[in-house]
């Protein structure tokens, strides 16, 4: 708000996701903090055998159909419309702004003023198990068309010293599936972070990120 009154920033009709995981090696979880729908996702070996890797959604999408999004929109005076494609949109009761396919976010200040979005954070803890095995944090471009358990499985195939190859080849996938779905008339945003937890003691060791667009 500060930056944008001081016209360093512009961010009235412009905004972002946030997704902000902290691990706490000496209490041994995860602390996971988001609005919006850059997803989060754990992939935990489903034994100790350690042969295949389970997906675990670790954060909710922020989308104005839910039912408590809704209500929270249409309290403050916000509408929300499907936009006879794929997504419900926001807009402000007598106009036809923001149209933000998502209910909480960072900027955007018409839609919190005007609209009913909020920047409020749902905050979750994960205990730690050693079969937790790796994290991803991807911006919804990489989830429109790959699964969470097609993410978990293909960066299964890389160890943690060739974690920025497990993130590019995530990447290059979802760009490719938008290409392949959209006939290359659209590729949304696509950012990849990833954390291989057994191996992030130190400094950029099993941490790396990503981006295709």
């Amino acid at each position: 708000v500060t930056m944008d009154a001081q016209h360093k920033l512009q961010a009235q009709m412009s905004g972002t996701t946030a997704t902000v995981v902290i691990q706490d090696h000496n209490q041994g979880k995860l602390t996971f903090s988001h609005v919006a729908d850059s997803t989060a996702v754990l992939g935990t070996w489903k034994d100790n055998s350690k042969k295949s890797l389970a997906a675990y959604v670790m954060t909710r999408d922020h989308k104005p159909n839910l039912k408590g999004e809704r209500a929270r929109i249409e309290k403050a005076g916000g509408r929300v419309v499907f936009d006879g494609y794929a997504n419900h949109r926001v807009y402000a009761k007598n106009g036809r702004y923001p149209g933000l396919n998502m209910s909480r976010c960072l900027g955007d200040l018409v839609g919190h003023s005007d609209a009913g979005c909020s920047c409020e954070p749902d905050v979750s803890e994960h205990k730690l198990s050693p079969l937790d095995h790796v994290l991803l944090l991807c911006s919804d471009g990489v989830w429109e068309f790959i699964t969470a358990q097609e993410a978990v499985d293909l960066v299964s195939e890389f160890d943690a010293p060739r974690a920025m190859l497990a993130a590019e080849r995530l990447a290059k996938w979802a760009w490719d599936r938008w290409i392949q779905e959209e006939g290359g008339a659209v590729v949304d945003d696509i950012t990849v972070v990833l954390v291989y937890l057994q191996n992030a003691q130190g400094r950029n060791n099993g941490v790396e990120g990503a981006e295709s667009a």
